[in-house]
């Protein structure tokens, strides 16, 4: 449990720290703590990061890990479309730095994009992983709650500059232990995306962002879209599933969409082949077989491969 006693839990908060093993790990121990929606912690970095499904997440000084509390007043089972918002949220951050048709959504919620020198991208080449997400839901005493784990490559993880000893001590024996875990379970078998920064995706002229005013504004404009989300549910809009109420500009974001894909398993084997069609309301991808037929599968055990 990470030691809250002297911070404060308000909205407003976003807490600044040096080296922690994982800034969600903090955020769900002040969600518990009654961490008010909106409080958030970053940090520079991080010795156990980890994405969806235990993967590891790289995260070296340089870059940004942010985590932000978030109680949407909605049903509980309307939490299950918080990752998709969230990956709304952080386009528009990253679109305000310049990257409007420069980046996408990676079903479920991961952000792609493509290097500056491609002026003009095709929807194919949207294949390098910029921002990694992970929202997890949990309860407290105040209720439900959920935290948005955001890490963005600022800089390239090649660039970033090295670990003290005692911190790549820590960073190597989570990975050792991860590494093990992965060829265990066949995780090791799934192919992963290769990374690409912001120094590398902004237009030429761009200044980089730092670490605090990117943080300031992706917590701001993961919050606005949570706020307009939260008002569509209330209005009814979400009868159909979480996703119904963004599911038309979420799936304006899905580079990947309408491309022939594996349907991967979380032990790297391929379950079906066929054509990535559409989202349903609950967030699930649907894909066409050869044999004509469209199934359903959920990002809680899936993964698609554009092929």
């Amino acid at each position: 449990m990470t030691d809250l006693t002297s911070v404060d839990l308000s909205s407003s908060t976003m807490l600044a720290l040096d080296t922690v093993p994982s800034t969600n790990d903090i955020a769900v121990d002040a969600g518990r703590a009654g961490a008010e929606h909106g409080w958030a912690v970053r940090a520079s970095v991080q010795t156990a990061g980890r994405g969806r499904r235990g993967h590891s997440w790289t995260s070296p000084n340089g870059s940004l890990y942010l985590s932000i509390v978030l109680r949407p007043q909605v049903p509980m089972q309307m939490l299950m479309g918080l990752p998709a918002v969230t990956s709304l949220g952080v386009l528009d951050a990253l679109e305000g730095l310049g990257l409007q048709g420069r980046v996408g959504v990676k079903w479920p919620n991961d952000i792609v994009s493509v290097p500056r020198e491609i002026p003009t991208p095709h929807s194919s080449q949207f294949n390098r992983k910029l921002v990694g997400i992970l929202v997890e839901a949990r309860s407290s005493d105040m209720g439900a709650f959920a935290v948005a784990g955001i890490g963005v490559n600022i800089i390239s993880p090649v660039d970033a500059p090295p670990a003290s000893p005692e911190v790549q001590a820590a960073i190597d024996a989570v990975a050792s232990v991860r590494r093990q875990q992965a060829e265990a379970t066949g995780a090791n078998n799934v192919p992963r995306l290769d990374p690409i920064s912001l120094a590398e995706a902004l237009p030429e002229g761009r200044a980089l962002p730092t670490c605090e005013d990117l943080a300031k504004a992706v917590r701001e404009a993961v919050l606005a879209r949570v706020a307009r989300w939260q008002r569509a549910i209330a209005a009814g809009l979400g009868a159909a599933g979480p996703i119904a109420p963004i599911l038309s500009s979420y799936v304006d974001n899905l580079p990947m969409l309408g491309k022939p894909v594996s349907v991967v398993a979380q032990n790297g084997n391929t379950l079906a082949v066929g054509y990535f069609t559409g989202i349903d309301a609950w967030g699930r991808a649907e894909v066409k077989l050869g044999t004509g037929e469209t199934k359903t599968f959920s990002a809680e055990v899936v993964s698609l491969r554009e092929v």
